[in-house]
């Protein structure tokens, strides 16, 4: 062997020794400052979470539905009184019918022609007791009015109430007191005394008997 071979043999020996490459199978540690940079160097890694935006809640329609029930109100043509129809919020409790003939007529067609004897501003509550229904108003009325439209207005009043189910009378009060009113005919009731369909017929439309 030349000495050109022995000393690169002795070269290659030498670098081994220094790398800590383990002879004969044994291992061999190494000082911190003997472990080459390119082993030591740490890889970081970074992650990245993106969060979706939530999916838009599907806007919904609810449907109410409104029952309406048909109610039969009266109503002035010339000197009668007129039967006309209107639907209104089911049930339609006598309190709902007095307080809708009160609030007078709509803008319907049929109404044409037609007016309402009730003074504008009149107010009235109702109390039904074994098929009597007493009204009751906090202010005269019938002392604004006209004689015939006094009975006009009691007739629109008498007529709607007992059209209705449960209700054959009406009595008349104001300020708590029971009160006198004129029937169809004219003559005036003794305070306090009921009136029906039947006292009205004077002036209710013929097409309406």
């Amino acid at each position: 062997m030349s000495l050109r071979h022995l000393a690169a043999c002795l070269g290659i020996t030498t670098a081994l020794a220094a790398c800590g490459v383990p002879d004969e199978g044994r291992f061999v540690s190494l000082e911190g400052n003997e472990i080459p940079p390119a082993l030591v160097e740490t890889t970081t890694t970074s992650s990245s979470t993106s969060t979706l935006p939530a999916e838009q809640a599907t806007p919904t329609t609810t449907i109410v539905e409104v029952l309406t029930e048909q109610v039969e109100l009266f109503f002035v043509s010339a000197n009668r009184v007129v039967r006309t129809e209107r639907f209104i919020v089911s049930p339609a409790t006598p309190t709902q019918v007095l307080d809708t003939l009160l609030a007078g007529l709509d803008s319907q067609v049929e109404n044409s022609g037609l007016r309402s004897a009730l003074p504008a501003k009149l107010t009235a509550t109702i109390d039904v007791r074994r098929g009597i229904a007493r009204v009751a108003s906090t202010a005269p009325f019938l002392s604004e009015l006209e004689p015939l439209d006094q009975r006009l207005a009691i007739a629109q009043i008498v007529l709607t109430l007992t059209r209705r189910p449960g209700i054959g009378q009406v009595i008349f009060t104001v300020d708590g007191a029971d009160i006198s009113v004129p029937r169809g005919g004219g003559d005036l009731t003794a305070p306090g005394t009921a009136v029906t369909y039947d006292d009205y017929l004077t002036v209710l439309s013929t097409r309406d008997s």
